[in-house]
């Protein structure tokens, strides 16, 4: 999948401070397997399966060098208490911490990194850890969910529903101080933000997305325009403004292997593999654009 006329020329053209650098020739893969962002066990397994399913054999077919760099290995907190609802603050705000440091270095030392979670907690340590290295950079976020969540509004006080909250500037005097998170500051405008393949949104997100005023397409823009299409706009909405960071959430190939059983999955793994390729090959190689993908 290519882009093609007026929108690659005008990529070639603007292209933000971080993104004057030359290519990258080598791809990191990092684990975080993690799952205190919500109650179910078995998302901390998302990078081994991730793993075995070939991923790292397909970007490799790239012609990138990959560098398995193995996984993050996350200590447990005690006597991490609830606190006004959120659950598990300290042990999120500690491995997100950690997070930040590991890709801010690996960023730093010139790798497109991919960063295999399954908590989508930990979105908040991928991007901060990018925006450490790249402090002007753009957020396409491809999921059903919208995880925009403040600890104010959030149904269930899980972190995973709660991570671009962290990010948002716009957002900051709704956030409380939760223990665990004092080293995390807002990076993010409201208009560096495109959301992609929205599904499910919670009412309170519905509201801080209609105030902000934040770009987003739904499944059913995907189904109805098509994903060249609408990452075309979501490009073009975010001109001048790179890099461009994505988070993604996908299924993986046997269903039996499906961490989250009772969702229903925005995407399959098929689908993954194509916007890994099109967004390390096409956007880095034909336009030259640095691209960093999460999953």
């Amino acid at each position: 999948m290519a882009l093609r006329g007026p929108l690659s020329r005008i990529l070639r053209s603007k292209l933000g401070k971080c993104s004057q650098q030359t290519r990258a020739e080598s791809v990191a893969v990092l684990g975080a397997p993690f799952c205190r962002g919500q109650k179910r066990g078995g998302v901390e397994q998302g990078p081994k399966v991730i793993r075995d399913a070939g991923l790292v054999e397909r970007l490799s077919s790239l012609d990138y060098s990959v560098h398995d760099f193995g996984d993050l290995n996350f200590p447990p907190v005690e006597k991490d208490e609830p606190y006004m609802g959120v659950k598990f603050p300290r042990t999120v705000g500690a491995a997100n911490k950690m997070l930040s440091g590991a890709v801010s270095r690996a960023v730093g030392a010139g790798h497109r990194l991919v960063l295999l979670g399954g908590d989508h907690s930990l979105a908040i340590g991928s991007v901060s850890g990018h925006a450490r290295q790249c402090p002007d950079l753009c957020l396409i976020w491809v999921d059903a969910h919208a995880d925009i969540n403040t600890p104010m509004c959030s149904p269930s006080g899980n972190l995973h529903g709660q991570p671009v909250a962290f990010m948002l500037k716009e957002l900051q005097d709704k956030m409380p101080s939760i223990p665990g998170f004092s080293w995390m500051k807002p990076f993010l405008s409201s208009r560096d933000l495109v959301y992609v393949g929205l599904r499910d949104v919670d009412p309170g997100e519905h509201l801080i997305l209609k105030n902000l005023g934040i770009q987003y397409f739904t499944m059913r823009d995907i189904d109805r325009l098509g994903i060249q299409r609408v990452m075309e706009v979501a490009l073009d909405h975010l001109l001048g403004r790179y890099p461009i960071a994505v988070t993604s959430r996908f299924l993986i190939p046997n269903e039996k292997q499906h961490l989250f059983r009772n969702k229903k999955p925005s995407f399959n793994f098929s689908f993954l593999t194509r916007f890994s390729m099109w967004g390390l090959n096409e956007s880095a190689s034909s336009i030259k654009i640095p691209r960093y993908l999460y999953t």
